[in-house]
């Protein structure tokens, strides 16, 4: 029987993109409560989430190994085999975020090195240290979320992500503002609210997976035997490219962020309010391609070239139309968007500037990532990594200094390198796809 690949990219895609944008809508909602105290403090927040999301990212991409890898011996019914990697998964997931920390917590003697004025430096290192710790747990309710997205429940993460919104969302009221009796805490709160939301995601998470007997029963196949550096490794040599690949498109961003940060305080915080709006509709396509992520590692693992492939290409189609949608908001109402994060004029007016640039490449970014979750499912990752690092720091970087400084373009000509950046790698990585789907 013939199923139609857009909606089925559609219902496992909603899931997935209700628990990304609404971990998206929180950090939304963590730079409106504190771009109401002023300019720095959102600033603030922007220079330390963008370091911290740079480091994170590798622990993402190694998360992210899990779902094809287990998507593929899922479809095949080869369940002790799903068992055995999502154990060497928890293990590889826990010992890097670990590890991911200590590089954090080493950067904080360098945060004041980084051309960012004072007053945003100074009130960052709360917040910094914070959201830093709040990686391990991120880590481990994203090796859960992996896996289960890799046998095909998408809803589970959404759920417990809906939860810990709320809770976070609660908190920032409380703790940014001094409401109930708390201390006004500013950045600091935000910072403390992200941590305890997530923390309680993995809580949630297991005590899901046991009571559950449909998912406990991967936990009841947990064995030593089944400890494996083979497979460890195997997931390492799949997530390091994800990594490399998440981790130079985090950096070009970031890089451009830290020279907004060179025009001044006002570029920054107008900058935080355009990536928040970024952020919030690459999580849509994020979703969309990671439903991509796991049909075409489910179509591969029954050796289904043909529906991998209209599976991937539907994908690319359906960011399309989202994307658009948003291009067009951006464009028309960026100066509007900007008034509810801020009553800054002048921020108000540089954000404007910087939307009509974002404006122009949403359609490339719902591409990129979304071809680029297609790649995933095929386990092809090594090209896609190269294919990134040439067009986010051998396009983007040069593109963007050339335009903002030698131009004298400003916060939009910054914005325009990226935009390049995403076009490079949208061309390229659905030439990949077509490619590989057809040689398989």
């Amino acid at each position: 029987m013939h199923i139609n690949p857009y909606k089925n990219n559609l219902n496992i895609a909603l899931p997935i993109i209700l628990s990304l944008a609404g971990q998206s809508v929180v950090q939304m909602v963590d730079s409106i409560m504190v771009g109401r105290l002023g300019a720095a403090p959102l600033a603030a927040v922007s220079f330390a989430g963008a370091i911290i999301m740079n480091i994170m990212v590798f622990g993402i991409g190694l998360s992210i190994s899990l779902t094809p890898v287990a998507g593929q011996f899922w479809a095949r019914g080869e369940y002790r085999i799903v068992a055995g990697y999502f154990q060497n998964s928890i293990i590889v997931n826990l010992i890097s975020s670990v590890f991911l920390v200590m590089i954090l917590i080493a950067i904080i003697p360098l945060l004041g090195l980084m051309g960012q004025p004072p007053e945003v430096v100074a009130l960052s290192y709360n917040y910094y240290i914070l959201v830093s710790i709040s990686v391990i747990p991120m880590m481990i309710f994203l090796t859960s979320k992996q896996f289960m997205e890799g046998i095909g429940n998408t809803k589970i993460a959404m759920y417990i992500t809906i939860i810990a919104n709320l809770v976070n969302i609660i908190l920032n009221y409380i703790l940014i503002y001094g409401k109930l009796g708390a201390p006004q805490m500013g950045a600091t709160g935000a910072g403390i609210a992200t941590l305890i939301s997530r923390l309680i995601m993995p809580v949630i998470f297991a005590a899901i997976l046991l009571k559950n007997i449909r998912y406990r029963r991967f936990l009841n196949m947990f064995d030593k035997k089944l400890f494996s550096l083979k497979k460890q490794f195997e997931l390492i040599k799949i997530g390091v490219p994800i990594s490399g690949q998440m981790a130079v498109e985090f950096f070009s961003l970031s890089f451009i962020t830290v020279m907004m940060g060179w025009i001044g305080t006002n570029a920054l915080a107008a900058n935080q309010i355009a990536l928040t709006m970024i952020n919030f509709t690459f999580m849509i396509s994020n979703g969309i391609a990671g439903a991509s992520t796991i049909l075409v590692s489910h179509a591969i693992g029954m050796r289904d070239t043909k529906t991998a492939r209209r599976n991937g290409f539907a994908g690319m189609h359906i960011s399309l139309v989202f994307m658009g949608f948003f291009a067009l908001i951006f464009m028309f109402f960026g100066e509007e968007i900007s008034s509810v994060f801020t009553s800054d004029m002048d921020v108000i007016k540089i954000a404007g500037k910087i939307f009509i640039v974002v404006a122009l490449f949403e359609l490339f970014d719902g591409l990129q990532v979304t071809a680029l979750g297609a790649l995933r499912g095929l386990t092809d990752v090594k090209r896609p990594m190269l294919i990134a690092v040439f067009s986010y720091l051998f396009v983007s970087l040069p593109v963007a200094y050339v335009f903002g400084f030698v131009f004298n373009l400003g916060e939009a000509g910054l914005m325009s390198g990226f935009a390049f950046g995403l076009f490079t790698a949208s061309v390229l990585f659905i030439i990949r796809f077509n490619h590989k789907t057809r040689s398989i």
